[in-house]
Parts: structure tokens; C-alpha cells; sequence
């Protein structure tokens, strides 16, 4: 692994001891992370990305206040918020730059890639649980850290202002994903039609439940969700359909052998029970009939972006080819057909 230099201010903000060594940590797409071992502790330091999120306090007072709300009513769970420096500040500021140091939760791990129906039941269980703790929560008190995160509709109009816009070359190699385009914005109706009924409740939400921001202890037990940059209000489809679109599928997004995109019925079974652990007395009865619809809406959206993305001549998600982002695009719409296919009884 390479290693780096921090901030020479880092140090004596937080009176770390000797540092021995400064690993980078591969599994954050968006924030520079890394985990720094010192004499005494480990822990983890990250940078945040502004481009992805231009105002970081925004985060830093959804993380103090989540905190407080955890220490006051639930101080039993697990939340892995930021350390305060000797000036107790939770993000530091150093040359335009955003930091902050987390602790290293001993005994646990996290894992890259989904192994088993097991951990896709465990994982659910504690975005469940961590939404369903906060059911009294004041979600108008929790910051918008990306506007529109998960949006359908507005992606939908990124996306149509993308095509507008984009050279005749691109245009050519994404024309054959228009048809699907159209033929699937009855999901967008059905968003829309979702977020404006009275039974389909505003709460905070994780919005990025990949299995990498879930904390397993060595009996690969969930113990914790990390990483709350994306943690703000939402509705009922944004977890429960991230994990259905990055949990179900024995393939991730990068597979351009679209043979392979299959919907694994044990993985959705096990979401679903593992979910419903803690947000079964949640969810309105509206929301739960609907509950399986969630990965339909994600897995559109996503694909859109990924559309959006390559007419804009990859300007967001990062790539090592030029047609990485369409070959994306191609991959969730298999998916979505896919999940469109099934008519699981659960």
C-alpha cells in the first residue's frame, strides 16, 4: 500500500502519540482515507471531497447532532462519529482543506465485496435499525448534504439535459439505451406519485448502504453502520433499494459480461428480513407494500446517472476508459430487467 504525509498540524490538533506508520485505504470512492497507527491507537483520517460535498460544516453539524441524539437517548449504540480536537472541533480546516479523524473500532472489519445471504441479512438489520432509532428524530433538523441525492425525477432532468447537449459521436454510442430510458419512466411517475402521498414519510436516511459502510465483528456480525456524509432526509426506497441494487446481483457495476447480471432470490429474502428487524413498526403500511419496488427506483436512477455522466464526458464518477460509464449505464439496466422479471412472494 502507499503511504502519505499528513498535515503537520494534524498531530498536535488531536495530541496524537507517535505515529508509526500511514496506510491508504482503497474502499472510500469519494474521501481521501486512510488509517494511521500509532504507539497507542488506530485510527482513521479522512479528507473530505468538495467537489462532492462544497459545503462540509453542512456534514459536521448532521454528525454533532446525530451524535448528541445518540448520546442522549440510545448512549448503547454504536455511532462512529468524528473525534474532537483540543479545540473541540470535529472538522478541521487547514489551507481550504477538510479533515477529520475517526476512531478505529477494534475487533471489527468491513467488507469490499458481499459473500454471503448472511451479511446481506446483517447489514439490513443495522440500516434498519440505525433509521429506526432515530424515528423521533426532527428530520427537519438534519442538513441537505447533496441536494436531490436521490431524486428520481430531477436525475431524469439531468439526464435529458445531458442528451440536449452532448456531441453527435456520444449521442451515437448511448442511442442504444434511449429505448430503455423510455420505456421504464413509469418508475419515475411512480416516484413521484410516492413522495407526494401523505402515508410515504419523511426520515433521516444512511443513503449509500454498500456493504462497505457496514462494521462486521469476527463472527462477521453486523455491529455498526460508518460513513454519514450521505445521511440526511429521504423516504422508505433509498436504503432498502441501495442494497437491493448493490447487494443482490452476483456482479458488480463494472461487469460488461451482462450474461453474468442475475437477481439472487435467498439475498433479496434475506434484505428484506433483515430490514424489517427493526423498521417493521416503522414503515407505514403503504411503505411496506411497496417496500420491494425500492430497487426498481434506485436501479433506474443509477443508471440514468451513469447515462448522464458519459454524455457529459465523464465528468463525475471516476474512469479508467472512456466508455466505462456506459458500459455502467448497460449494466444496471440489465439489472433493473432483471429485478423487473421477479415476482418474489415475500
Amino acid at each position: 500500500m502507499p503511504t502519505i504525509e499528513l498535515p503537520i498540524q494534524i498531530q498536535q490538533l488531536y495530541q496524537l502519540p507517535e505515529i508509526k506508520s500511514i496506510e491508504v485505504l482503497s474502499s472510500g470512492l469519494i474521501n481521501y482515507t486512510c488509517k494511521i497507527s500509532t504507539v497507542e491507537e488506530e485510527y482513521i483520517f479522512q479528507k473530505i471531497n468538495t467537489n462532492v460535498f462544497p459545503q462540509p460544516e453542512k456534514i459536521d453539524e448532521n454528525l454533532r447532532l446525530l451524535s448528541q441524539f445518540f448520546h442522549n437517548y440510545f448512549p448503547e449504540y454504536l455511532f462512529v462519529g468524528p473525534i474532537a480536537t483540543v479545540q473541540q472541533k470535529t472538522m478541521i480546516e487547514i489551507e481550504g482543506n477538510y479533515y477529520r479523524l475517526f476512531p478505529f473500532i477494534k475487533g471489527t472489519h468491513t467488507n469490499s465485496i458481499l459473500l454471503s445471504s448472511n451479511e446481506a441479512y446483517e447489514a439490513a438489520k443495522q440500516f434498519g435499525q440505525f433509521t429506526a432509532l432515530l424515528a423521533t428524530f426532527s428530520v427537519n433538523k438534519c442538513n441537505v448534504s447533496i441536494p436531490f441525492f436521490h431524486h428520481l425525477s430531477f436525475r431524469y432532468w439531468q439526464f435529458q439535459q445531458a442528451w440536449e447537449n452532448a456531441n453527435a459521436d456520444t449521442k451515437k454510442a448511448a442511442a442504444p439505451l434511449m429505448q430503455k430510458v423510455t420505456d421504464n419512466y413509469k418508475i419515475v411517475e411512480q416516484f413521484n406519485d410516492f413522495i407526494h402521498k401523505n402515508n410515504c414519510k419523511q426520515r433521516v436516511m444512511h443513503h449509500d448502504a454498500k456493504i462497505s459502510n457496514v462494521l462486521f465483528n469476527a463472527r462477521n456480525e453486523g455491529v455498526a453502520v460508518i460513513d454519514f456524509d450521505t445521511t440526511m432526509p429521504g423516504y422508505f426506497f433509498s436504503d432498502m433499494g441501495d442494497m437491493m441494487r448493490t447487494y443482490l446481483c452476483p456482479v458488480s457495476e463494472e461487469e460488461t459480461n451482462f450474461s453474468l447480471i442475475e437477481v439472487r432470490k435467498e439475498y433479496w429474502q434475506a434484505i428484506y428480513d433483515g430490514y424489517l428487524v427493526y423498521m417493521n413498526d416503522v414503515l407505514t403500511p403503504f411503505e411496506k407494500d411497496h417496500l420491494m419496488f425500492s430497487g426498481q427506483i434506485i436501479t433506474y436512477m443509477q443508471a440514468l446517472r451513469f447515462l448522464t455522466d458519459y454524455l457529459q464526458n465523464n465528468q463525475y464518477y471516476a474512469c479508467t476508459y472512456s466508455e466505462q460509464n456506459l458500459n455502467r449505464a448497460f449494466n444496471q439496466f440489465h439489472l433493473l430487467e432483471k429485478m423487473q422479471l421477479q415476482s418474489f412472494n415475500l
